[in-house]
Formats: C-alpha cells, structure tokens, sequence
C-alpha cells in the first residue's frame, strides 16, 4: 500500500503462509532502496547477519530487483543466499538422555565430533537440555555480544551448578539482574590498567616466596607443577584482594589447605551435575552431603574474613584492598553491595582469580619445555629487560615482555580455560547459515573447539606463539579468540592475570629449567577448566640464562630514563638526595606555553617556580609565539662547547580541533616552514626539550598539536630531553600534570645533582603551597577618591560589547528540562568572517559569564565583606602567583562586587592546586584545616588519593565554605592568591550570516544537576537563561571563535552534506541550513542536506521542529530523521547512530557516490559519546559496503575521511 511519501507492506519469511501470525509490516519513503527494504526486513524478522544477503520474493517466488517492484506488492517473502532453516543439525536424539551417550565421556571432544559431522552449528539434548553450539567465530560474534538476541542467563546453562555455590558473583549472575549491573559498575574501576599496577610489587614478592620454596626441590624429583602454580596464584588473589593469607608458600611439605580442596570438590561436583538428571543433585548421597559441607565451609570462611574486616581499624579504607573496595564503594545512587553479594564475589574472584592463571602457567611450562627454541626467545626477552629472580620487577618491565604475551596467547588458544561459554537467546533470530534459533533456547560458544578450528587456526595442534604478532591477529575475525569471553560479560581480571602469569614466569624461568619427559599431557575432562593432567616435571637450577642482546645493553641507560616518564601506578612523590655541585652550571631553562583558557600557561608557571627554587638562574615564561627563536629563525647561544643542553625547553600546550591555541600559531607555523626548509636537520642544535600537551579524549584530536611539537622540535634538531607527557580534561589532569612533573623534575635533578626537599618539592601543586604565602599586596581605596571608584564600578573583567535582543524557550510546556533560544546583537564585535561577514556558519560564540548575586552575596557575607567596597592589587607584589589566581587577572581599582560577580569562579570544584594555596595561606590560622587540604593535593605515600571523593562532596568553593568556616579567615589579598578567574564559556552558533548578518544566534542547554537534593546550575547556561532583555538588551561580554576551517560549510555550494546532532549539538546546523536557504533564494544552486537529530520526546525537546519541517518542505533539507530515545513504547530506533544505520544506502550513496556527482560530506556534533558511537557506526558501515574487509581497515577508512576534512566533528565531554 502506497501513499503519495510513504510505502507499507508486510514483510514474512519464504515458506510461511500465516501472515496475521509470522507477517511483520514494515514502512519507508521515496528515497528508500533495496538496501533500506533489506535492513527494514532483516531488523522486523530477526534476521542477525548482514542484511546483504537476503532476498526479496513475490508470492511466486521470483526475485524482486528493483524499488518499484517491491512497491507494487503487498507481501514481501524473504529469503537467504543460505534458504532459511528452522532445524538446526545435529544427531537423533534419544528419549530422557537425549545425546548424552554420543557426548561422552568428554562433552569437550563429544562437541568437536559433532561440528566435524555436522557443521559449525549443531543442536543436542543432555537430559532434556537442549543446547546449540558453535565453534564458528561469525556465530560466535552474535552469541556473545549482549544484544536484543543473546544474553547471559546462568539458569539456562551449566553455569547454574556453579550459581549454587557462586551465587550472585560477577561470572554466575544474569546480566539483566541488578546485582550484576552494581557489581559490574562497581568493580570495573578496582580492576583497570592503572589500578592492577598497584599490585605488581606483591606479585613479585610472593613470586620470590615460590622460588624459595621450589629450591627445596632437588632436580632428580618429579614434581606436580600445578600444585604451585595453583598456589602461587590462590595467595596472590587472596593477599592482594583481601588481605587473606592462606600461607601457601611456606613449604613443599605443607598440607593443602581446606578451603582449595573444598573449592576443587565443587567445582568438580558442578561438572558431573551437568550430565546427570537433575534429581540426583536432591538424593541423600554422599557425594551431595560432601557437597554441602564444602560449600559451607567456604561461606563460612569468607564471612569471617569480611567479618572481621568490618570490625577492624581498616573497615573503612577502600583503597586497601578489593575487599575494601567492595564494602565502601557505592553508587552515584548510594547504593553498594550487600554483605552476601560480597561474599559471593570473593568466592567469584577466588575461583577465577586463581585457577585459570594457574593452569596457563602451567600449560606454559610445559609447552616451553617441548619447545626449546621459544623458550630461548622468551629467555632472551627476559634478559634484554633486565629481569632477575632476585630484585621485584616494574610494571614497565612486564608490560615490555611483547613476545612472552604472544606466548601466553597462543597457550590461552590451545588450552583456554574455559572450554565452554554459555549464552540464552532472549528473542527468536536468524544467524549465518541461516538457521532460526527460537527464543528460550540456551546457546554455547565452544572455546576450545573454535580454538582448535583448522579453518580458523590452520593447523591448530601446532604450538605457533608468532600467530598473535599484530599482522596475524588482523587477519582473523577479534571473536576467534575468547579465552576471557568478550563484551559486557568479559573476564574484568584478564589484566590482572595476564600481568601476575608474566610476572611469575620471568621470575622463576630466570631461576630455574622446567622439563617434562614423557607422553603428551592432556587436559582433565572431568573439571570445569582446562586442567593439566599429570603434568610432572623436573626442576633444575638455571645455567643457560643469555646475556642481555648488545641493542639492550647499549640501550640500558635509555631505558633508564624513559623507566622515569612512565605513568606509575603508586609513585611515591620522591624526594631527591644530593646537593648542587658547584662545578655544575644549570643552563637556562625557557618554559613556553599555548593556551587557550590559561591551563596551559599556569603549568608553565608552576614550572618555572619550581625551577627558580631548584636553583636555575636563567628562567625565561612567554607564550609560544613570543619565543625568540621564532624571530631568529634559529637557536643562538654564546655557549660553544657541544654540550646538547646549552638550553632546556619546555612546552606546555593545548590543542583546539587538532590546530594550535591561538597563542601558538606563529609557532606552528615556523615549525611547517622550517621542516620544509633544506638543512633544517641542525637549526634547533643545542636545546634539550620536553613537552607536556593538554587535551580531552573525546576529541579525535586529542593531543595532536602536542605531538606534532613534540615530532618536530627533535626533527629539527633539538634532543629530547625527557619523554612528553599528556592531560586529559575529561579525568583529573591536574593530577597527570603532577605525577608527569614529578618524575621530570626527578630525573632532571638527578642529572644535575641538585637536591629537592619538602620545601623544594618536585610535585607542582605542593610547590604552589610552599610559594603561595606569597606577600600579595591589597590596598582598599577611600570612598571620597571619585575617580578609582568609578573605575571600579566599571571593572567588569572585560567591556560589555554585545547584547541579549531575544531569550525564549524552546522546549515544550510541560518538558521537564530547559533549551533557551537567544539571538545576540553582534555587531560591535572584532569580525572573523572570511568573505567580510562577521562571522562564518559554524563558529563559535563566547560568552563571558556571571555568578548569581544570592552566591555573591554568600561569599561576601561568609568572609564579611562589604559588597560595594574598592580595592586594588598592587601589580609589582604579584611574584610567583598563578596565573589563573584573581590577583594575577584583576588590573586596577574594583569593587568586591564586582570581584566576586565577574571574576571569581565560585562555582567549579576546587583544584588541587587552589585546595593547596588555601591550605598554605591557612598553616598559621587553622593548622588543622590546612593539614586536611594539603592530604588532598597529591595521592599519599600507599598510593591513596584522597581528591576525587573530595570533590564529590564538595563541588563549588561554597560547598567548601560549607563545610570547612575556617577558610573564611582566609583575608581578602590570601583569597585572591588561592581563587581562580572565570574562563569563558564557548557555544556554536546557530545562525547565518548570510541571513542574520549582525546577530548570532545560540542553542542553550540549560545544566541543573541534583545531588543529595541540591541544586548545581551551570554558570553559564543559568547566567544566559535569565538574561532577559524585558525593556532593553541585557549586556554581554563576548567574543567570535573561529572553528579554524574545521567546521566550516564546503566553499561549493553544490557539495551534500550530512549533519549528525542529539540536542543542542543542531545549533551549528541551524546555521548551515539557513545559510543554503539564503543561497537558494538568491538563486544559487545548492547540495542536498540531511540531517539526523537525537532528542528525547516529541512533545518535549524537540527543538526547532516547525522550522526543520519548513526546511523539508522548502527543500532545503532533503531528508530529515529524527530519533526519540524516550518514547513510549520505545522506539527500536532510540539515538542517531541507529537511524543512521536505518539509512545506511542513503548516507553511503552521498558520501561514495555511483553516478558522477559530487561526494558529500559528513558533520558530526554532539557528546564526546554520541560521537564515538556514530563514528563505529560509519565503521560497521565501511565494512557492510566493501570498504573494509577488518575493522581496522574500516577504522582507518574514518579517519581517511577525517583527514580530507569529508567527516568534521565537533564534540564535547
């Protein structure tokens, strides 16, 4: 059925004549394609391979080629190139047992029978279970990612035997459950790559505790290697997590401890159930009573640990271990785990944090022993990072063990362990092969078949560690290895493990020769993972460990010195030792910066403070572009020895869109210039030089001007002096600043010999405590002085320059939040247009904001001031203070008033780096406040970091006031000191130039967080949302930003563009399509436009609709999709990335044209999120149209785009 724009028809699977029951409509518009009917079909009938493969029949069976003809029809049959099939093979089953004869005695090799007989598919029955597995890695893709078809649900596999003594850990518990979700939420921090690096000093300690014992050994004795591996890993989780000592590593004669054998019976029983019928698990039999009494004992044991945990000195201390993760971490809902749901993690984490580590040590062992000529390459890798069995290996040192990784991969392929992964299909599907799989039905990935799958791993049995080298591993699909599943429900311990088994085996192969002489070893079938069996092995001291290679020893010093620049986990702020030689003369030291808000400039200055107190006489702090060398044209010293640091150069930059900040971009281009230039090699000889870059992830720009310094300085002859370091502004940056100026003033004071103290500290924020008792100078000037007190009226932190005309809102009545639509007079702002307009569609507005007068006037009352009082800094007492401080930024004569409305940024959480100014001006009057603050600048010396839970509770400098009344003794010339300026806020404008040529128009989302029921509105968005104009403008103080040609419209008008937006990212867009609408009128030819919008409702956020369909029905814009996220009922298509994916032909066909026309080009702007999510999708699409055979060629196809500027974003955090 068709109307004049829209097409319904019912879509059914070839072979079903019941269309009220198995018929699915579906409904699209004129620009719909074969394509879009395709993925319309597959997404109705469940289809969950690519859409590209099915085919579109008449009633007569005939195929249907072309849009025209599926139009004309009212039932669409669908088929596959494979003809769909409802009966999965597999062998007859048997009445009650099913397949349970054919599957045994080893369900393992009982299912890679079957995949031989029957294909990568197959359905069996175990006592009425009915199972479908695979060892296919495209199949195994659907099964394992959690989606709208597969899930975990433990009860629907083999898994719900372990549930029984697991009970609602992480690896037993369904993930639609609420236990999982918190616990999943909650763990996930305890175990990321920077956290596990806490743990390697215990994991090489208890290392040496096993090598102490294995010495016991004499290298005649044959030894059950498993024992110890099993050991060494068990006290490593129970040490390390809980601060449980099971004294594992005292003897090789000690007895086993009862709570593994318990665990061991367990896991042992939970096999065998899988295979009996279900009543047997309820008999009065012994193997069930000593079931029981195995599970007791160890509920029994972990509660008393968490017991006594909670009653000990440390129940409090979440940063001591997992176990005190767990009972402290909550929620941003407060909610935490429960003491049974901590029980059954430890039981969880007891399990799988020993026992598969200790089998892949195991399986390492032996197979190294069969290979020498492996072991030999891992002995060498071992030797060229300096890695003994005597001294604790780094993080750094394990991380650097590439070809032992490989190793442990290939060994995780051959014998992973868990041979066995459990899914449940949730809803009715069709999967490659184009078998139908109902809903209900528990489905299995099979590890250890897929693992050993000729057609996946050509010659599987083989033990090969040089498939896992990165060229290897593309070539297969990242879903043919799952040793730690994959998605969601992935092993969140796989770093952990991966970083203990390392560790181990550096350790005890530096020790030790591991040998096994006898028959091939195979797994235990009859225990839930991969279990060497009589694995007896001899062990004899090490004598053929190589010497390091000549590359390593050579490079030993080197390594030493990057050793300093990586991202400790627990750094330990050092202290150096040492004092200044006199013979040592320090060269000059310039520290440059480009910045945008000021960020950047006050880390310089911090460095250069602490430069001068560590003694350098030569300090030089200027922007980027004011460095001399830029006028020079190259590096001129009187020096004339070859000393490579005549002078030392730091930069401190951030990025804007990939370009350099705007103090930066002489400096840019004196790098482009002179890299082009022939000679350029030497022009910079005689610096030695480091780089700290600023930047947010979000943007996939992050750091790129940083590096390109960083690149560049050395290309064009400066020696790097220290290795760069990088802050994101998404996390704690000024925390990665401290850490990285740590370890860079630790080695520079080391070569140097210079010594540091704690008054001479090389953290950045503890030194700005030790200079902020500076002697700020504040003078308060007398009423009857007319002039300055006009001046300070006027002060405003900047003139006023433009005006509110027009606030309205734009959401609808009713809608729960708020959008403000405000039209700016611009006209009196410093134009950046490129064809003499104002401004360009796609710039930047910004605005500088206010504080509320109600927060004013809390502040003023808190330290008693007098609101209209003047005062005035004097410039010459200024000193070392930051940059970003009030004191620095406040030039002449100002109210208090006008200080606290304009200036003072009251409402963003307090740095460290003020915390630790306040803490430093507060040392005399409230030592004890002090001392709190000053805990809070850096972590302590156990590696615990205070800060970010610091902030949670205090968010604004009044929340801080709140909580702590003796900062209010802070004077007035100590707040200035300690409190930072306001940066302005930036917005995309959503206007045209064309059309409004002296007015910009802005989007605003109006920010209102509630926390423990108060309220925290944004400074900016609530200053412009009750700036009304009512009898005049309300006036502002702004500025043009230009997006640099980074979010420009296409210089030809006749090039499509596609516009990517969830809420107010559209306001840019506005400006796009009222600058095509101005062309069009005007009787330009313009480009098609399609934009995809997210927003939440209808009825409620759905801002501009009237003007977006007028813009359809003017046609401008060619295609509009709209996605609602919540909508009731809920909509399948919920954000942009899925209406995109609805449309893919329509989008690849603009942007990859067929027919001669002009490709188009794809904006994006939004959430840092939203766009990471549109952007996987433009990848699945590169892969879906043949642009990509791997995802790394589709990944690269993005950023090809990028780098033609034919796919722009603009994001934010």
């Amino acid at each position: 059925m068709s109307s004049d724009s829209t097409t319904s028809l019912i879509v059914m699977l070839r072979g079903s004549n019941d269309t009220e029951n198995d018929g699915r409509i579906i409904r699209f518009g004129t620009g719909a394609n074969l394509d879009t009917i395709k993925a319309l079909a597959a997404e109705k009938l469940s289809i969950a391979l690519d859409y590209t493969r099915i085919q579109l029949l008449n009633n007569k069976g005939e195929l249907l080629q072309n849009i025209d003809d599926i139009r004309n029809q009212q039932i669409v049959y669908v088929d596959l190139d494979d003809p769909i099939k409802s009966v999965i093979p597999g062998p007859t089953k048997l009445p009650f047992v099913g397949n349970l004869y054919e599957m045994l005695p080893n369900l393992t090799e009982g299912w890679m029978r079957m995949f031989a007989t029957y294909g990568p598919l197959v359905e069996i029955s175990l006592l009425g279970n009915i199972i479908i597995g695979t060892n296919d890695p495209s199949i195994a893709e659907l099964f394992s990612k959690e989606s709208e078809y597969f899930t975990k649900k433990a009860s629907a596999t083999s898994l719900a035997e372990i549930k029984e003594f697991a009970g609602q850990g992480l690896f037993t518990s369904d993930t639609d459950d609420m236990d999982w979700k918190l616990a999943h939420k909650l763990l996930m921090p305890a175990f990321s790559p920077r956290a596990i690096k806490v743990y390697q000093e215990e994991m090489g300690v208890l290392t040496k505790n096993l090598i102490t014992v294995l010495e016991q050994y004499d290298s005649t004795e044959k030894v059950e290697i498993l024992e110890w591996t099993t050991n060494i890993t068990f006290e490593t989780i129970g040490r390390v997590g809980f601060g449980y000592e099971f004294n594992l590593l005292t003897s090789r004669d000690q007895e086993q401890n009862s709570f593994i054998e318990a665990m061991g019976y367990c896991l042992k029983q939970a096999v065998n159930r899988v295979t009996q019928a279900k009543f047997v698990k309820r008999l009065p039999i012994e193997a069930n009573r000593r079931f029981d009494r195995s599970l007791k004992l160890m509920h029994d044991v972990v509660d008393s640990v968490i017991k006594e945990r909670k009653e000990s000195p440390d129940a409090k201390n979440k940063e001591k271990d997992l176990l005190g993760y767990m009972l402290n971490a909550c929620d941003e809902h407060n909610l935490g785990l429960s003491d049974e749901n901590i029980r059954d993690q430890v039981v969880t984490f007891l399990i799988a944090g020993h026992d598969t580590t200790a089998n892949t040590l195991a399986w390492t062992l032996y197979e190294l022993s069969r290979h020498p000529d492996i072991e030999e390459k891992v002995l060498q890798e071992i030797a060229d990072n300096h890695i003994n069995h005597t001294d604790l290996p780094t993080s750094e040192q394990i991380s650097n063990l590439k070809y032992m990784h490989q190793v442990i991969k290939e060994v995780l392929r051959k014998y992973p362990p868990v041979r066995n992964l459990g899914k449940y299909c949730k809803k009715d599907c069709i999967v490659p092969g184009g078998y139908k799989i109902p809903s209900g039905t528990a489905v299995a990935i099979n590890t250890y078949a897929m693992h050993h799958n000729a057609s996946v791993y050509p010659d599987p049995e083989n033990f090969d560690p040089d498939r896992w080298t990165p060229e290897e591993e593309q070539k297969r699909s990242r879903f043919a290895w799952l040793p730690f599943s994959t998605g969601p429900r992935a092993c969140i311990g796989m770093a952990f493990a991966l970083q203990e088994a390392k560790t181990v085996l550096a350790m005890i192969l530096h020790r030790f020769k591991f040998t096994y002489e006898g028959p091939d070893v195979t797994y235990d079938p009859v225990m839930p993972t991969t279990k060497p069996h009589d694995l007896l092995v001899n062990i004899c001291p090490r004598t053929d460990f190589p010497d390091a290679s000549e590359d390593a020893i050579k490079s030993l010093h080197t390594k030493k010195k990057e050793a300093a620049t990586k991202k400790a986990t627990a750094p330990s702020m050092p202290t150096v030792v040492g004092t200044t030689p006199d013979h040592v003369e320090l060269p000059p030291i310039t520290l440059l910066y480009g910045t945008q808000t000021g960020t950047a400039q006050d880390y310089a200055s911090q460095l250069s403070n602490q430069a001068r107190a560590f003694g350098f006489k030569k300090v030089t702090l200027c922007e980027m572009d004011k460095w001399k060398v830029l006028e020079a044209g190259k590096f001129e010293s009187a020096d004339t020895s070859k000393r490579s640091d005549k002078e030392l150069v730091i930069v401190c930059t951030a990025t804007y869109n990939g370009q350099p900040p705007d103090s930066a971009e002489k400096f840019n281009k004196f790098l482009d210039t002179k890299t082009k230039e022939s000679g350029h090699e030497n022009i910079l000889n005689g610096i030695s030089f480091s780089v700290f870059g600023l930047g947010n992830k979000n943007w996939r720009t992050y750091q790129h001007f940083p590096i390109k310094v960083n690149t560049l300085l050395e290309e064009l002859g400066a020696d790097r002096f220290f290795t760069a370091g990088e802050g994101d502004a998404d996390k704690d940056m000024d925390a990665a600043f401290n850490e990285w100026s740590a370890h860079f003033w630790t080695y520079t004071l080391d070569v140097y010999g210079i010594a540091a103290s704690e008054s001479k500290s090389v953290v950045p924020s503890a030194s700005v405590a030790n200079n902020a008792q500076t002697n700020i100078k504040v003078r308060f000037i007398q009423p009857n002085d007319k002039s300055a007190w006009e001046n300070a009226t006027n002060n405003n932190n900047g003139e006023t320059n433009s005006y509110v005309a027009v606030n309205r809102e734009l959401q609808k009545e009713g809608a729960p939040r708020s959008t403000r639509h405000i039209e700016v007079d611009v006209s009196k702002l410093e134009p950046i247009g490129m064809h003499g307009e104002l401004y360009n569609a796609g710039d930047h507005l910004e605005i500088m904001p206010q504080n509320n007068p109600t927060s004013v006037e809390a502040i003023a009352l808190g330290f008693g001031w007098i609101l209209d009082s003047v005062f005035e800094v004097d410039q010459e007492s200024l000193g070392s203070i930051s940059p970003r401080s009030l004191a620095a930024n406040i030039k002449g004569p100002c109210t208090v008033r006008n200080m606290l409305t304009n200036y003072a940024d009251i409402t963003s959480p307090p740095s460290r780096a003020v915390l630790s100014c306040i803490a430093a001006q507060l040392r005399t009057a409230s030592p004890d406040t002090a001392s709190a603050f000053e805990k809070l600048i850096m972590p302590d010396s156990n590696n615990n970091d205070q800060y970010p839970d610091f902030i949670k509770a205090h968010r604004t400098l009044i929340d801080l006031l709140s909580a702590y009344p003796q900062v209010n003794q802070l004077d007035l010339a100590q707040f200035l000191a300690a409190c930072t300026v306001i940066q302005p806020r930036r917005y995309s404008i959503a206007s045209s130039p064309l059309c409004n040529p002296k007015v910009a128009h802005l989007a605003v989302g109006v920010v209102d967080d509630v926390v423990n029921n108060k309220h925290y509105p944004g400074l900016a968005s609530s200053f412009l949302r009750h700036a009304q104009p009512e009898s005049s403008p309300f006036p502002l103080r702004a500025a043009f930003k230009s997006s640099k040609s980074s979010f420009n419209m296409p210089e030809d008008n006749t090039v499509p563009i596609i516009m990517i937006s969830a809420g107010t990212g559209f306001a840019p867009f506005r400006g796009f399509l009222q600058e095509r609408k101005c062309q069009q009128d005007n009787g330009e030819k313009v480009g098609q436009s399609v934009l995809f919008f997210g927003c939440r409702h209808p009825d409620q956020d759905y801002i501009y609709q009237e003007e977006l369909e007028g813009y359809v029905t003017d046609k401008i814009l060619s295609h509009l999709h709209v996605a609602f996220s919540r909508v009731t009922p809920p909509s399948p298509i919920k954000y942009v990335q899925h209406q995109i994916l609805a449309n893919a032909a329509e989008i690849w066909n603009i942007l990859n044209p067929t027919d001669g026309s002009k490709p188009g080009i794809v904006y994006i702007c939004g959430s840092g999120a939203m766009s990471r999510d549109v952007r996987r999708t433009f990848s699945s699409m590169a892969l879906s149209f043949g642009y990509a055979s791997s995802q790394q060629e589709a990944d690269d196809y993005v950023g090809s785009l990028m780098d033609e500027k034919r796919y722009n974003e603009d994001v934010w955090g």
